[in-house]
This record gives C-alpha cells, sequence and structure tokens, in this order.
C-alpha cells in the first residue's frame, strides 16, 4: 500500500510542477503567444522573405498622453475593435532592451467575440536610459483554421531620440 502512494506521489508529483508551465503549453502563455505569432509571420513572408501585410480583423488603436522620461512610469492606452466575430483573439507584449514592461492589463486570450467589439486596455512601460525603444504588440486572430498575426511596433523615444529621427537607436 505504501508503495502505491509513493509510486502515485512520483507520477503526480511532476505534473503539479509542470502547471506553472500552462499545463504542458496548452494555456495562453505569452511566450507561447509570441512563438505562435512569430511562427505565423515567417509563414506570412513571399518568396524573398519580405513581410506581406495581411487584412487582419481587428483594428488596434493607441495613444501615448505624455513625453517619455527615464525611470518615470509611462502609460500606453490601447482600443482593440474587432471588424468581425472572432472565435479567438491572442496577444502578448514584449520591449526592447532599455524599456522595462512594468504592468498591463492584456489578457493573452480573447475568446468569443462579436462584431464591432471594443477592447480598451493599459499598458505601462519605464524607459531606463536615453534611446529609442520599442513596445512589440504581437495580435493573433483565428477563425476556424484560418490564423493571422501582425506585429505592431510602437516608438518610445527618450531624451534627444524624441528631437531627431535621424539618430539611430543604441544597441
Amino acid at each position: 500500500m505504501i508503495t502505491f502512494k509513493k509510486s502515485l506521489l512520483v507520477a503526480v508529483l511532476p505534473l503539479f510542477m509542470l502547471s506553472g508551465c500552462s499545463w504542458f503549453g496548452l494555456g495562453g502563455d505569452e511566450t507561447n503567444v509570441v512563438e505562435l505569432a512569430n511562427n505565423l509571420l515567417k509563414e506570412q513572408q513571399d518568396e524573398h522573405g519580405v513581410q506581406v501585410r495581411v487584412a487582419m480583423p481587428v483594428r488596434v488603436n493607441y495613444s501615448i498622453s505624455r513625453k517619455a522620461q527615464i525611470d518615470k512610469d509611462l502609460l500606453i492606452e490601447f482600443e482593440i475593435i474587432t471588424e468581425k466575430a472572432l472565435p479567438i483573439l491572442r496577444f502578448a507584449l514584449t520591449t526592447s532592451e532599455g524599456l522595462e514592461l512594468d504592468d498591463h492589463d492584456f489578457d493573452p486570450l480573447y475568446e468569443s467575440l462579436a462584431a464591432r467589439q471594443v477592447i480598451k486596455t493599459e499598458v505601462t512601460v519605464i524607459p531606463l536610459l536615453e534611446n529609442k525603444f520599442y513596445l512589440n504588440l504581437y495580435v493573433i486572430s483565428e477563425i476556424g483554421e484560418e490564423k493571422l498575426a501582425r506585429l505592431i511596433k510602437i516608438p518610445i523615444a527618450v531624451g534627444d531620440y524624441s528631437l531627431n529621427n535621424d539618430l539611430p537607436a543604441q544597441n
């Protein structure tokens, strides 16, 4: 009886330890959304490797309320509008180095969205130094077997980089 309990513990314990990995990758983990989006974006290239712009069934509007400053929270407000009913809509956020993602209220997965449904969300980032950065928003729409992806790069310039578009971003 004790060996049965021990073997059951040995079999079940790894399952609970993997729960932090979104149940074997089946969940809406943002890392998986980024990987899926990057794979879809590769598929959406022409024969020369140039990204083909696809007609996404969703519009994304954003606004930045003030000038970006080093070590100060910067609020970016989003308004996402579905152009038709969407069974699945996925989002993920990443930042370029030197820009910290402080907080956001994006869900990685939205299901059963109606046509013309509006989603309002906010993201707070903190620039850590003077440079030109990007907040990267990955969007994936799924209607049946059709999956489309888009990467929206939101520029955030701090210091002299906000005054002149000719300055290259520092790496």
